[in-house]
């Protein structure tokens, strides 16, 4: 009787490995049946033109700061006839990517944002001075996707400054500027009149 419960045994530890073996024989061939993840599962997927980072600080004075930059960049393109679409990300690696990726025409970020060798790939308009002596704020244009909103932003950025909404909208934020701010600001936009 002790042979036949070891054989029983042997023989269902055989057939226990033999059908794991089966499963895995059967499942490596099996094709996976639940959805793909993609964005149409998150909402309609907008086309952004222009996007913009948060800043690295979350206090009240760097919030103004980018509805400042936002709402200069809005009011040159509305100047010009153009309503680009804007979405500022949570973080500037994702604003980048979209740029470098050419998911966005353009980027509000800073001189900085570019690699020195990337340089020549993109079009670069400083729009706003920092008071504090940081690295001026700047729309950087990829050259496949920007070439019309480069050329609408210069032209929006020169009606803005010479009827005197751009400084409106700055002192709004900003309070008084120094008397050479927009002088300085051309200086860094060599094409400007």
């Amino acid at each position: 009787m002790k042979n036949y419960n070891y054989f029983s045994y042997s023989a269902w530890g055989g057939m226990t490995r033999l059908l794991a073996i089966m499963l895995l024989v059967c499942s490596s061939s099996a094709n996976a049946t639940a959805p793909r993840i993609t964005a149409e599962l998150f909402g309609e997927e907008k086309k952004v033109d222009i996007v913009a980072y948060q800043s690295a600080s979350s206090d009240a004075a760097a919030n103004s700061e980018n509805a400042l930059t936002v709402e200069i960049a809005t009011a040159a393109f509305k100047a010009a006839g153009k309503t680009p679409t804007v979405d500022v990300l949570p973080s500037k690696q994702l604003a980048t990517y979209a740029l470098f990726n050419n998911d966005a025409a353009g980027l509000i970020g800073s001189h900085q944002d570019l690699a020195a060798k990337d340089k020549n790939q993109y079009r670069v308009v400083t729009f706003y001075m920092k008071l504090a002596g940081d690295e001026p704020v700047a729309l950087i244009f990829s050259n496949v996707r920007g070439k019309e909103l480069h050329k609408a932003f210069v032209e929006g950025m020169q009606k803005i400054l010479k009827n005197g909404k751009y400084l409106q909208i700055v002192e709004k934020h900003r309070g008084k500027l120094p008397a050479d701010y927009v002088s300085r600001l051309k200086r860094l936009n060599p094409g400007w009149k």
